[in-house]
């Protein structure tokens, strides 16, 4: 039977492929028969990043729930906080960074484009 739920406190903690933050994952593409890559709960400490990259055949989008951070999507920066959303269409660069003193937090998904 296919993944219908999950509970982030009994997911396990891995490392992103970016070697920066944590994610728990709640979904994987194995688990689904749709095009989602993963839905995940992913975190940043203070001043953690990812160097800009592109994902050329998925579309991430994001949800956050605390901390502040930075997300510069092709040449626009984006100020992050509680309750911002964030699109980024495939193949366009990105990078995302966690300021201030506090955990970045968020919820994310991906969903392949071919």
């Amino acid at each position: 039977m296919e993944k219908i739920t999950a509970t982030i406190a009994n997911l396990v903690s891995e490392s992103t492929a970016h070697l920066q933050g944590s994610k728990k994952v709640f979904l994987r593409n194995a688990d689904t028969p749709t095009n989602i890559t993963q839905v995940a709960y992913g975190s940043f400490k203070a001043s953690d990043f990812c160097e800009m990259h592109t994902h050329p055949t998925m579309e991430e989008c994001f949800y956050f729930l605390s901390g502040n951070g930075i997300y510069t999507v092709g040449d626009q920066k984006i100020t992050l906080q509680n309750g911002v959303f964030v699109r980024i269409p495939a193949g366009i660069p990105h990078r995302l960074e966690a300021v201030g003193d506090q955990p970045l937090e968020y919820v994310y998904f991906g969903v392949a484009t071919e």
